[in-house]
């Protein structure tokens, strides 16, 4: 049984004992909290870094576990707010500031970066036999034959979210089967979306500045053209980027891009339905819209195959594979359709703008 002890507070989450070990603070601070939520909206994302070595909470031996996790700052302050009361050492690996299941996916997170880190610090002196606890996510990167090999140590996955930490130490590390289970629903899936709008913000604004574009010339009808076009254009982004997150599992189809399309082609027809009623000719332009807006959106819902939990790596790159020469051929087909009939608009209306 791990020796239980009250968790050292401090006014800094970092503080240092030693140069071998620096203590964790196991509170969130008004600032941890503010700068969880910039991160949610990609603000800060490239700085959200922990140094990487060797940390401690309460008051560890020589036998207490040791839990290694990513340097990604969200990642870190999810540990180590289930610490407290709990003496362990953590060992954060450099992955570049990216958590631990997409570093597991692209090999920072492996046995071999996890065994050079552990040989920096001074684990080896502090706890020679502690046994390395692993995130489960890790496992599709971290060979834990190798790593036993190359650390002489027991190699254990723990539970796939943090919060179940403390249950599985006080257990003897073992895990029931809610401690194995990924869950993806909607609150997982919405936390996805502000980031996601952050990161489209240029091209939300070039679909309003094209908008104004195509709908010259300036006539009596250029406001409300450019209003239906800007409507469609921007619609088609946030339905990619907000609705579809959280309708993922209705979305008939396995590609996401398919999902993506039928999703699009759901919201279009809606549309151009309202649309028909307050621009008459309007559909001449949605054509050429459609499969412009149409090949962003795909591309968009795309993305979100990289945080779901029933997608492989293999998978993602045949979807990828087979689905961006379509996006392509359709956005390059919208437009040069509606380069066409901006010009035959203009020409029509004797070029006057």
């Amino acid at each position: 049984m791990l020796q239980q002890v009250k968790a050292h507070r401090s006014a800094a989450p970092f503080m240092q004992r030693k140069p071998s070990a620096r203590k964790v603070e196991t509170r969130l601070r008004v600032s941890d909290h503010l700068g969880a939520l910039a991160l949610r909206f990609g603000i800060g994302r490239n700085n959200a870094t922990i140094q990487p070595g060797l940390y401690y909470t309460g008051n560890p031996g020589a036998g207490s576990p040791v839990l290694v996790t990513a340097n990604y700052r969200l990642t870190v302050d999810a540990l180590r707010r289930e610490l407290t009361g709990i003496s362990t050492w953590v060992l954060i690996i450099d992955t570049g500031g990216i958590n631990v299941w997409c570093a597991a996916g692209k090999g920072t997170f492996s046995a071999q970066n996890i065994a050079n880190t552990l040989n920096r610090s001074d684990l080896d002196r502090l706890a020679p036999s502690a046994p390395l606890v692993l995130p489960q996510l890790s496992a599709s990167g971290v060979d834990a034959n190798e790593l036993a090999s190359l650390t002489g140590r027991r190699i254990l996955f723990g539970p796939v979210y943090a919060r179940d930490i403390p249950r599985f130490l006080e257990s003897g590390f073992k895990k029931d089967t809610a401690m194995r289970a990924v869950r993806f629903a909607t609150p997982e899936r919405a936390v996805l979306v502000p980031v996601e709008l952050m990161h489209t913000a240029k091209l939300q604004f070039a679909a309003l500045l094209l908008s104004v574009i195509l709908a010259l010339p300036v006539n009596t009808v250029f406001f409300m053209r450019g209003l239906l076009y800007a409507a469609y254009l921007e619609g088609s982004l946030l339905v990619a980027i907000v609705l579809f997150p959280l309708l993922l599992p209705l979305l008939p189809g396995r590609f996401f891009s398919v999902k993506g399309t039928v999703l699009h082609v759901i919201w279009s027809a809606f549309f151009v339905f309202f649309a028909r009623q307050h621009l008459p000719g309007f559909e001449f332009m949605f054509a050429s819209l459609f499969f412009l807006a149409g090949g962003c959106a795909t591309y968009l819902t795309m993305n979100f195959t990289g945080s779901s939990t029933f997608t492989s790596q293999r998978g993602v790159e045949r979807e990828v594979r087979k689905s961006i020469p379509v996006i392509l051929i359709s956005s390059v087909a919208g437009m040069l359709a509606s380069a066409t009939l901006l010009v035959r608009n203009l020409i029509v209306a004797g070029g006057i703008l």
